[in-house]
């Protein structure tokens, strides 16, 4: 009797582990990891490389993870993730510099942009991915817990040792910039890692069939200072050769934008006055909202399903009142259902809108 206890139990577990692993969607996308190495101390970091960084994250969000790292231990947003992963980057001797995936593109000059995007663009383009990481996240409120499960899928027969690295990235954090105020908007920041290992999760070591998936669930304590709403959930599939780690992919998630966050409570009174219209877009359409009072970090962005970020709206301060903004059908990648968010200070709205 005791056996065929144990027996349903399993078989219990093992279907609701099975539903849990279905809803899973992993993408084929193809997706990079734009990142900036700085420090709040580098003179230069506040200089034409904080504006590159900015029209970074507005332009290339949709199609690459891009972050902010800080080293330095000396710098006010060090983070000894960051310190650990730079270990498996192109080496450099000090800020600011850009990276993609591994490898150096510029210290933040026109050029780097330039040739920023273009290698984003190169990346994109590629359809049929090596493999990806589908991301579900739930928040729990009522003791802070980020839970995570991750699907890391390979789509290609590979060869070698991989591991999924999975990252919080907060972002937006207020905090002094040399060269600039001490109260600036650092975007995107990298503040730590889920689990023991800052490369990640094993995934398997030899050859990965095609088909061949692994998920892996973690969980994590957000910081009383930090809210889940300002966190984006990020997955890097690594593949290491000896001491060294190379990018296969990357993808990401907004917490405040996804479906299985539970327990992120808006603000009622921002929310009445936040409407689209109309909901359904064939061409264009117009995004209202009234603010109470001022705001000093106004975000405006739109996520699909997957709660990616697929476009930055509007990004800045703003006086109290009303306030309309233009959508546009192209602002949205494909057709479906999208989420636009708009953050207020900390505070936040959400609406839905149709693409046709």
């Amino acid at each position: 009797m005791k056996q065929i206890i144990v027996l349903f139990c399993l078989l219990g577990f093992a279907a609701k582990f099975n539903a849990q692993t279905q809803n899973i969607v992993v993408p084929k996308t193809q997706q990079g990891v734009v990142t900036k190495l700085a420090a709040t101390w580098c003179p230069f970091c506040g200089g034409q490389a904080w504006d590159t960084y900015k029209k970074m994250v507005s332009d290339l969000s949709p199609k690459s993870l891009v972050m902010v790292v800080h080293r330095s231990a000396s710098s006010r947003l060090y983070s000894a993730t960051a310190e650990k992963i730079l270990s498996g980057y192109e080496p450099v001797f000090y800020q600011p510099y850009f990276f993609f995936n591994t490898k150096v593109v510029g210290e933040g000059d026109a050029a780097t942009g330039t040739e920023m995007k273009k290698q984003v663009d190169n990346a994109s383009a590629l359809a049929n991915p090596n493999a990806q990481t589908g991301l579900q996240v739930r928040y729990n409120a009522s003791n802070r817990v980020l839970e995570v499960m991750a699907k890391t899928e390979f789509f290609k027969t590979s060869t070698g040792e991989f591991t999924t690295g999975i990252y919080l990235i907060e972002k937006s954090v207020i905090a002094p910039q040399a060269n600039r105020t001490s109260a600036e908007n650092h975007l995107n920041l990298l503040r730590t890692h889920f689990g023991t290992n800052e490369f990640g999760f094993e995934i398997g070591q030899g050859t990965m069939t095609s088909g061949f998936f692994k998920v892996t669930s973690t969980k994590l304590t957000l910081p009383s200072t930090m809210k889940p709403e300002n966190t984006i959930v990020a997955s890097i599939i690594w593949q290491k050769d000896g001491n060294v780690y190379s990018m296969v992919n990357s993808n990401w998630i907004d917490v405040a934008g996804s479906l299985t966050t539970v327990s992120v409570q808006e603000d009622q009174e921002l929310k009445a006055g936040f409407t689209i219209l109309p909901n359904i877009i064939t061409d264009k359409g117009l995004l209202e909202f009234n603010l109470p009072k001022s705001g000093q970090q106004v975000l405006v962005q739109a996520y699909n399903l997957q709660g990616q970020l697929v476009s930055t709206l509007y990004q800045g301060n703003l006086s109290a009142g009303k306030h309309q903004f233009p959508i546009n059908r192209a602002q949205l990648t494909s057709k479906g259902l999208y989420f636009v968010r708009l953050l207020v200070d900390g505070q936040f709205a959400t609406r839905k809108v149709i693409a046709e």
